[in-house]
């Protein structure tokens, strides 16, 4: 029983961190051209992208962007040593019900002169590119008069063993400046905290503490579920962006930026409502706190931007992220016990191998102004999966796949309003050699534990992307003082 109870607090806590992380990018004028925004980076999401193209934005500039993002994804839950040619069973397939998840970006700017070279400073506020929201079926433990499930969990809500919903909100409240160093090299640094909230709630499986362990679906016993929500807020971090560009001619610039990996820590409350079993013998737990530990990845983008024509802008991305650094999850529980027979025993920090891999992007998109009022854009991206199909769960749907974008762009003046469409092909995903497991009571090497991430996914998704922002100019150096005229030359007197 201690064991379930250890299983129920961990897994609550890690699938919270994994799902959503990534898809797509962050800023309207980036994402139409497919996150290809390294080596130009002119406007206020330069934050991101690379800090040291923020010395293009002199005087005062705006920026208030919006991406609506819907990631939908679906499971088709099978046993081991399914046939994927014939999958079988009777288990539904479970579809995730996300509303639209809104992205934004909020910043501003001034830029000066500073030692006769532009200097720009700039506040901003956004979230990392993510579909940070999921909800797939929940189970339902309503019985009939017969005492019969109404809808039977293992049929309906086949997932629940590794996800039912989860929330995460993070937000990078941002410090930027950049200083042009030469005309034609540039350097930028990005100051952040990290701010955030995981909630998330699931189910494990107790049954094997009366000699119950299914190895098939059909044979699992609702009667047996927990349910586990955790509402963790992060505590706040720190982290940055150095990014670098030069422009060795006037029609080809270079960029390039670095984020370090990014330590997590996210302590607060979880819940744990035990099966009708283990609270007729009298079981309790006593506590409701844990501390979550981990560490986002390492991330480095290089591009190169070249205007081979008046008007027409093309730009080509690799970006690297180190999503290798998700080798393990830590969870702490902080005094939490559990209380049975008149014993009390605490519950140990455990940890749980994710073995994600390290990814890579290669972004391509182009933007050409037609019309003095309007430019179109275009974009595509490609980028490899970071969870290999042995830890392939509804937790953490990112394959390997494609994004394209396009947009346009009106100029209006100072101002530009931005939009645009970013699509993702459905994606499907066979997994037969998962290592996912239900969590459980007994003993591994008694009751090996049930395997519930084999079967077939998809992922696919779309998104609309708004912005607008403005730049009001330069600032003019101030006039020279007028110098007095010279005084008229005075001819000698005639002798």
């Amino acid at each position: 029983m201690k064991r379930f109870i250890e299983l129920c607090v961990l897994c609550g806590a890690l699938s919270a961190q994994a799902s959503g992380f990534y898809f797509g990018d962050n800023g309207a004028k980036a994402m139409i051209q497919g996150g290809a925004f390294t080596a130009q980076a002119d406007d206020l999401t330069a934050m991101q992208h690379n800090p040291a193209g923020l010395t293009q934005l002199q005087g005062f500039s705006f920026l208030a962007d919006l991406q609506v993002l819907r990631h939908d994804v679906s499971f088709l839950r099978q046993d081991p040593g399914f046939d994927p040619a014939n999958p079988s069973g009777p288990v539904n397939p479970v579809r995730s019900n996300p509303a639209p998840f809104l992205l934004p970006f909020f910043a501003a700017s001034y830029g000066f002169e500073l030692g006769n070279r532009p200097f720009t400073v700039g506040l901003g506020l956004f979230a990392p590119p993510s579909q940070g929201k999921y909800e797939y079926p929940v189970p339902n433990y309503t019985k009939d008069a017969n005492g019969k499930f109404v809808e039977t969990p293992n049929k309906f809500a086949a997932q629940r063993y590794a996800l039912i919903s989860t929330n995460i909100l993070i937000a990078y409240p941002t410090l930027s400046l950049a200083w042009a160093i030469h005309p034609r090299f540039q350097v930028g640094l990005s100051a952040q905290l990290t701010v955030s909230q995981f909630q998330q709630t699931q189910t494990m499986y107790g049954g094997d503490a009366l000699g119950d362990n299914p190895q098939r679906q059909i044979a699992e016993n609702p009667n047996y579920d927990a349910t586990v929500s955790i509402d963790l807020p992060g505590q706040v971090g720190f982290t940055g962006i150095l990014g670098v560009m030069a422009r060795p001619t006037d029609w080809l610039s270079i960029g390039a930026s670095v984020r370090p990996p990014i330590p997590f820590k996210a302590r607060g409350k979880l819940t744990v409502a035990l099966p009708e079993f283990f609270t007729n013998a009298g079981a309790k737990v006593n506590g409701d706190t844990a501390t979550l530990t981990m560490t986002m990845p390492l991330e480095v983008k290089v591009g190169a931007r070249a205007t081979p024509i008046a008007n027409l802008g093309i730009n080509l991305d690799f970006v690297y992220q180190g999503w290798n650094s998700i080798d393990q999850l830590l969870l702490t529980p902080e005094n939490v016990t559990l209380e049975n027979g008149g014993m009390t025993s605490p519950i140990p920090p455990f940890g749980v191998k994710k073995n994600w891999m390290a990814t890579w992007s290669v972004r391509l998109g182009a933007s050409y102004k037609i019309i003095k009022y309007l430019s179109v854009s275009l974009g595509g991206l490609y980028e490899t999966g970071a969870a290999p199909t042995s830890t392939y769960s509804v937790d953490w749907t990112h394959p390997s796949r494609f994004i394209f974008t396009g947009g346009l762009t009106g100029h209006l003046g100072p101002i530009d309003v931005i939009a645009g469409a970013l699509f993702t092909p459905t994606n499907t995903t066979v997994v037969t050699d998962s290592i996912v497991s239900r969590g459980q009571t007994g003993d591994p090497a008694v009751y090996p534990p049930g395997v519930v991430g084999n079967g077939i996914y998809t992922s696919g998704g779309y998104g609309f992307i708004f912005g607008v922002r403005g730049n009001f100019g330069a600032v003019k150096p101030a006039a020279e003082p007028v110098k007095p005229a010279p005084a008229p030359a005075v001819e000698p007197a005639a002798s």
